[in-house]
């Protein structure tokens, strides 16, 4: 759950613009549009990929994103979701102890100097890095992406996702099994970006260790639970009785091995987040 990584119509029109062109197409010929065949798209889209479109740091690391409409839906999603004074669906949702480990380091190969770090900072959070760097100081003088992975996940993912289980009857988890060689789908001795899902659907089921398996079967029951009752507990047998996410009682699932119960996730981090803002 990434309720940051969506576009207003104003952050999408520059990208549309370009895209337009690269196809030959006016903006708002839909008929031009669709009778571009996929490969053409993708040369286009990659191209497009290559300008800077924003200087907007998480546009740039997602450049094609849902749109808010502009018509039914204005503003940001997480400002819409803020203002909602009518109770949310019933909802599971979470994140990962490590979402952006994979993405960070994936897309920055070399170590990160101090210097660059705070480069980074001013770069991304202009005049709010200071407050950034007091909260997420500098560790040490070697390589400072693990603090920028912390960042990008708390920022992206964690707390802004706090914010929606706070408008909604959740049952909110964090998935953080620290999964052997042989259970790992891509981003070793870290839970990272999606790596839940298989879990979750018990796919390569061969792949995964006898706690693997156990943890596996664990997340299935609580979800198929859910989709039966609205209730994540009922009516199979789980490892563990899982509270509902409330106001005054922030409980969340931690799935690991085993199973836990953990109040307040990172709260002073998104306590912070909720004070800086998400955009």
């Amino acid at each position: 759950m990434f309720i940051l990584l969506t576009r207003t119509y104003s952050e999408n029109i520059a990208q549309n613009v370009l895209l337009a062109e690269h196809l030959q197409c006016s903006l708002d010929d839909l008929t031009c549009f669709r009778s571009r065949s996929a490969d053409e798209i993708i040369v286009a889209q990659n191209k497009v990929n290559q300008m800077v479109t924003s200087l907007n740091f998480l546009l740039l690391l997602e450049p094609w994103l849902p749109v808010i409409d502009n018509d039914i839906v204005h503003g940001t999603l997480i400002g819409q979701i803020r203002n909602v004074s009518f109770p949310l669906k019933p909802l599971i949702i979470g994140s990962l102890t490590d979402e952006c480990y994979y993405m960070i380091y994936g897309a920055l190969k070399n170590n990160v100097t101090v210097s660059e770090y705070i480069a980074f900072a001013i770069g991304l959070f202009g005049e709010k890095a200071t407050k950034v760097l007091e909260h997420y100081p500098p560790t040490g003088s070697g390589d400072q992406r693990p603090n920028i992975a912390r960042i990008a996940t708390e920022w992206i993912f964690t707390c802004s996702t706090r914010v929606f289980a706070r408008k909604a009857a959740s049952y909110s988890y964090i998935f953080g099994y620290p999964y052997d060689k042989v259970d790992s789908l891509s981003c070793p001795d870290h839970a990272c970006h999606a790596d839940e899902v298989p879990f979750v659907f018990e796919s390569f089921w061969e792949r995964f260790t006898d706690i693997g398996r156990y943890v596996s079967q664990g997340m299935a029951t609580y979800w198929t639970n859910f989709a039966k009752s609205e209730n994540p507990n009922d009516p199979s047998s789980v490892p563990l009785s899982w509270s509902k996410f409330t106001d005054g009682n922030e409980t969340y699932l931690f799935i690991q091995n085993p199973f836990q119960l953990g109040q307040n996730y990172v709260k002073d981090d998104c306590d912070f987040w909720d004070q800086m803002g998400y955009k």
